[in-house]
């Protein structure tokens, strides 16, 4: 049977200072029209996804979280994508042209002043977002054939509306959060609160307008992550595993699990083959549904 061919290309900033602040920038181009589908598992990154000449239609609610990308009659389009309580399905069904800025936790904020729930988050995030004096980057992104051509254009973009300070207390947050997760640490909204000295309703107001979810939802999305990655580099009883990043037992695991990703642990590793890949969390199939290439961090 026919298989479509999504080439992928992953490129790092080369600039330190952007470094601290975008993780990679993913290129993304299928050139026939045959389906492609592929699932990514939540993270607490944030996407600026851009598109040329695609239509999106993302769902998005309790019980479904899927985009499919059609072509389209727009030029450009682009969209935030992060944050994700489940599952986010995605089906392309003809060709694709996209570019995307995977930002590292919080570091969006650096890039504007709007909080994230002023951002319009279908159709023209791009142009919201930045509002480049050239009026004519997105053509002149798009045009350029070569993906590390590309990726300059877009960090000297970003380097130019670069303002640190406006992170400065979140960064401080995310950093008792970096010391405590080399050594599977625990730390509870309380006390991160007592680590930066302010209150809970503060806490809730910076990470809401910095990283667009509550405390509580990111340190939940940071423990899956962080299981995950054990489970599927290091094999261990599941028990061993939920007690390991302090769920109640594993019974608690499993069910957190399956919010996530739609499946127990031991069907998501019987489903899936592991591999080292910079693409975080991220299952591909074919028209079949075979499932192949799961990649975490």
């Amino acid at each position: 049977m026919e298989k479509s061919l999504l080439k992928t290309t992953i490129l790092k900033p080369q600039n330190p200072v952007l470094k601290q602040y975008v993780e990679y920038f993913l290129f993304l181009r299928k050139k026939d029209e045959l389906p492609v589908q592929y699932t990514t598992f939540p993270n607490n990154n944030l996407c600026l996804a851009i598109y040329r000449h695609n239509q999106v239609n993302h769902q998005r609610h309790e019980k479904l979280n899927h985009c499919v990308i059609r072509a389209g009659r727009e030029e450009f389009t682009s969209r935030i994508y992060g944050f994700h309580h489940m599952p986010f399905r995605v089906d392309i069904q003809q060709e694709l042209d996209q570019i995307c800025v995977i930002f590292h936790p919080a570091a969006l904020k650096a890039f504007t002043q709007l909080n994230f729930d002023e951002i319009d988050h279908a159709g023209q995030v791009f142009e919201q977002l930045f509002q480049p004096k050239e009026p004519y980057f997105l053509e002149q992104l798009f045009g350029e054939t070569d993906p590390a051509r590309q990726a300059r254009r877009l960090e000297a973009l970003l380097l130019h509306q670069l303002e640190e300070h406006r992170i400065l207390k979140i960064s401080e947050a995310l950093y008792h959060l970096s010391l405590a997760q080399p050594h599977r640490q625990n730390i509870s909204v309380e006390m991160l609160c007592q680590k930066l000295g302010v209150s809970d309703t503060t806490l809730f107001r910076l990470f809401k307008t910095g990283l667009g979810q509550n405390p509580q939802k990111y340190l939940k999305t940071i423990r899956f992550r962080q299981a995950l990655h054990d489970l599927t580099t290091a094999p261990n009883p599941l028990t061993t595993v939920a007690l390991r990043h302090h769920y109640y037992d594993q019974a608690h695991f499993i069910r957190d699990f399956k919010t996530f990703t739609g499946y127990s642990p031991k069907k998501l590793l019987n489903m899936v083959s592991v591999q080292h890949n910079p693409l975080p969390g991220f299952t591909r199939k074919s028209k079949v549904n075979d499932f192949y290439n799961f990649f975490c961090r």
